[in-house]
C-alpha cells in the first residue's frame, strides 16, 4: 500500500495514515468545539501559532516506569533511573492542573510522556477527571499488554478519545529484538479484545491507532505492518526514530536520522508542554525533552509563566528559522546523535 502525501507534514514527526478518520471526533465531541481545537493545533505545528498564556495540549506523564525493556527506550521495569511507584504523579495537583489549563484553553490531553500509563490502576480516574473539566481530546500511548476487559471498559467509560498502540513490528522475531519481554501474539489479541469490547458498548471511541517506529531493525517489515492494519483499525501510525539519549551494545540505530534534516521545523514548543512524573515541565515529548528541563513547578500558574518565558521563545525562534541545530539537545534529537 502506498502512502499518501498527507502522511508526513513538515514539523512533526510521526506520519498518520488515516489522518481523516479524525474527522468523525467532530461528530462526536461537538462540530464548533473540535474544528476550533484543530484549527489551532493544525496551525501551531505548522509553527504559526503559539497560545499567549497556555499551550493547547499537556503532556502528563503519572508513573516513570514500563512493563518492557526495549532498547529504544531509556526506561524500562517498574524502577527506571531510580524512580519508583513514589514518584507517581499526585492526583489532587493533578486536578489543580487540569483546572487551570480548561480555563486558559487547554483542549488536549496526552496522559503519558515514555512511560506504560496503564501500570497505573487508577488510570481511568485521571481520564474522567479530565474529560469532565472540559478537555476535548483525552489520548494515550501504550504498548497494549497490560489491556484486560477490566480497564478497557473503564477508559470507554471514562471518555478516552484516542489509543495509541506502539508494535514496530509484523514477526515474532523482529517484535522481540524491537520489544523484548513482550508477546506480539498476545498485542494483536489485546487489540482484538479493546475492538471487540468498544462494539459492544456502543462506543466509537477510543479511536484506535497501531504506530510503527522506524528503524534498521525493522523497516523491511513497514509495507507489511500497513497492509495487516489497514482497514482494522482507524489509523497507522510511522515514526521517525529518535536515538535515545543512551548507549548500548543492544541500542538500536537508524541510518536515516543521522544527518541535517534542510527545512525542519519542530512543532513541539509552539503546541505543548511535557509535565514528566517529577513534576519537571519539558518543551518536548521526546527522548531529549528531560535534556531541555525548564522549571520544576509547584502551582499550576507556573505553567503560564513557563509558556511566556524568554527560554521557550528562544527555542521557538531557532525553528522558527528552520535551524533546530543551533540548539545541541534539538540537533542530537532530530540528526541522532
Amino acid at each position: 500500500m502506498s502512502i499518501d502525501n498527507n502522511v508526513l507534514r513538515a514539523g512533526e514527526l510521526t506520519g498518520i495514515i488515516g489522518r481523516s478518520e479524525m474527522d468523525r471526533l467532530s461528530t462526536l465531541l461537538g462540530e464548533k468545539k473540535w474544528s476550533k481545537y484543530r484549527k489551532k493545533y493544525d496551525e501551531a505545528a505548522k509553527n504559526l501559532l503559539s497560545q499567549k498564556s497556555f499551550p493547547i495540549q499537556l503532556d502528563i506523564e503519572l508513573n516513570a516506569s514500563c512493563n518492557l525493556k526495549c532498547p529504544m527506550c531509556p526506561i524500562s521495569a517498574e524502577s527506571p533511573k531510580g524512580k519508583g511507584k513514589k514518584t507517581w504523579f499526585d492526583f489532587e495537583f493533578y486536578k489543580e492542573i487540569i483546572d487551570y489549563g480548561v480555563t486558559h484553553g487547554l483542549q488536549a490531553l496526552k496522559l503519558n510522556y515514555i512511560n506504560e500509563p496503564f501500570i497505573r490502576n487508577d488510570l481511568y480516574e485521571f481520564i474522567r477527571y479530565a474529560k469532565n473539566a472540559g478537555v476535548l481530546d483525552i489520548y494515550l500511548s501504550t504498548n497494549g499488554l497490560l489491556l484486560n476487559e477490566k480497564n478497557i471498559e473503564q477508559i470507554i467509560q471514562a471518555g478516552l478519545t484516542r489509543i495509541q498502540i506502539s508494535i514496530d513490528a509484523t514477526t515474532p522475531k523482529t517484535y522481540n529484538q524491537v520489544r523484548p519481554g513482550g508477546n506480539l501474539a498476545e498485542v494483536h489479541e489485546k487489540i482484538q479484545l479493546l475492538i471487540k469490547i468498544r462494539k459492544s458498548m456502543n462506543s466509537e471511541l477510543p479511536l484506535i491507532r497501531v504506530n510503527f517506529v522506524k528503524c534498521d531493525i525493522n523497516e523491511h517489515e513497514l509495507d507489511d505492518f500497513i497492509e495487516k492494519w489497514h482497514g482494522k483499525v482507524e489509523m497507522i501510525g510511522i515514526q521517525e526514530f529518535v536515538p535515545p539519549p543512551i548507549t548500548s551494545a543492544e541500542a538500536i540505530t537508524s541510518n536515516k536520522t543521522a544527518s541535517r534534516k534542510i527545512g525542519f521545523k519542530c512543532s513541539f514548543p509552539f503546541k505543548q508542554l511535557v509535565i514528566n512524573c517529577e513534576k519537571e515541565v519539558l518543551p518536548c515529548c521526546t527522548f531529549w525533552g528531560e535534556y531541555l528541563p525548564l522549571k520544576t513547578i509547584t502551582k499550576a500558574e507556573e505553567l503560564s509563566e513557563i509558556w511566556e518565558s524568554k527560554e521557550l521563545e528562544k527555542l521557538r525562534d531557532i525553528h522558527r528559522r528552520e535551524s533546530y541545530f543551533e540548539n545541541s539537545i534539538c540537533r542530537k534529537c532530530v540528526e541522532g546523535e
